[in-house]
């Protein structure tokens, strides 16, 4: 099997697999994907066999996430496929090696993934960063939230224009980790097929007439009001925008709305069976252990420590890694592994939650995912990765 970035002359056996696995040839998606973007603005890497036939493949399309105030590149791995008469025999392991492989040898460090089934995932060193809060109720239910102090107007736009989003969603890069930056191509991207798809916006604006909330939807035809998308930089902007939803009772009975994991809209609801589930949603992988370390910009909170990591990954050797970390006046210094100092025992997955913020360090021990046996280990760890609030909405 060789595993190889993948060229225009293999474009319609991509196209072929993708429309047997995902959508099919003649959705607009599809059409979108391959005419515009699919080639040109990504990087395919497919397993072919001997006679040049392609057994699996995934696309790597190029995002840039805020890590912890830092621009970070991290991947976004899509369009994971084998072809059935290839499945069978774990050809993905050699997939995802060559993908880690080739983006290391580009200094990229992490990779993202959204996936169907996570037990695909978690085997190659993939562990679940991001979360969301789920929303699936009847609309009227809406009806409960109040008024807020201030108001707002609701304008509905069809046609979608980034200049009325972008400054609400780049706002919340203030209050959110592992948000995907979106330049004006992304946001270019990111409509044009909010527009293949019939996404529609309601923008809130405050009494100086800025936007400070938006809402992307729509109404599908089983009736259900589906929230593709809400961000709002004020409780009075969300909870307006949530109201113009529950507006739609004559179009829609149910609501949905996979919210960032910190919503509590739930408590404005009577019925407490309404308040939903926090819910596992992106993963990420960490490429390269030793580097993220080196490159690591120590919190301000973050007293001097020292505490030995021993990380373990089974699919990229050079991560299997023991090190000493210590902080000294604000400054990480990554050293040889000192077994005079406590230490702590993780794999691949469990070190990049640490470094996204998704856990706790005392969490993740208590979880059984971090042995340590010295407790002093668990509260520096803690000092060093503080927990964040991770928030990514991106699709594809």
């Amino acid at each position: 099997m060789e595993f190889r970035i993948a060229g225009a002359e293999d474009l319609p056996q991509i196209m072929d697999l993708w429309d047997y696995c995902f959508e099919k040839k003649d959705d607009p998606f599809f059409q979108w994907y391959f005419r515009e973007y699919c080639l040109q603005h990504n990087i395919v890497l497919g397993g072919f066999d001997g006679a040049g036939h392609l057994c699996n493949m995934l696309h790597l399309n190029p995002y840039q996430i805020l890590l912890r105030g830092r621009e970070e590149t991290a991947p976004y791995v899509v369009g994971v496929a084998t072809d059935p008469a290839a499945r069978g025999h774990h050809l993905t392991r050699g997939l995802l090696a060559s993908a880690f492989a080739l983006l290391r040898n580009r200094g990229i460090d992490y990779a993202l993934l959204m996936p169907v089934y996570a037990g695909i995932y978690q085997p190659y060193g993939f562990a679940f960063c991001y979360e969301k809060h789920g929303y699936d109720m009847p609309l009227e239910d809406l009806a409960a939230l109040p008024e807020g102090e201030e108001d707002f107007a609701i304008r509905r736009y069809d046609r979608l224009d980034k200049d009325l989003f972008a400054d609400v969603y780049a706002a919340c890069a203030a209050k959110y980790n592992g948000l995907a930056i979106r330049t004006d191509f992304q946001w270019d991207k990111l409509l044009a097929t909010h527009s293949l798809e019939h996404v529609q916006a309601a923008v809130a604006f405050d009494g100086e007439g800025r936007p400070d909330g938006y809402l992307f939807y729509k109404v599908t035809g089983d009736r259900v009001f589906f929230v593709q998308e809400l961000l709002a930089g004020s409780a009075g902007a969300r909870l307006a925008l949530l109201r113009f939803a529950g507006a739609h009772r004559s179009a829609a009975d149910r609501f949905r709305w996979l919210a960032p994991a910190d919503d509590a809209t739930y408590l404005y609801l009577p019925d407490a069976s309404r308040a939903g589930t926090v819910r596992p949603a992106m993963m990420a992988r960490c490429l390269d252990v030793v580097h993220v370390l080196q490159e690591y910009e120590v919190p301000e909170t973050c007293p001097d420590l020292a505490c030995t990591l021993a990380v373990e990954d089974g699919l990229v050797e050079e991560n299997n890694v023991a090190l000493t970390l210590v902080v000294d006046g604000g400054e990480l210094h990554v050293l040889p592994a000192d077994t005079s100092v406590p230490g702590a025992v993780l794999d691949i997955g469990t070190f990049t939650q640490l470094l996204f913020g998704a856990y706790s360090a005392a969490r993740l021990q208590d979880t059984g995912l971090l042995e340590a046996a010295d407790e002093r280990v668990v509260r520096a760890l803690d000092a060093l990765f503080p927990p964040c609030v991770n928030y990514i909405n991106e699709d594809y």
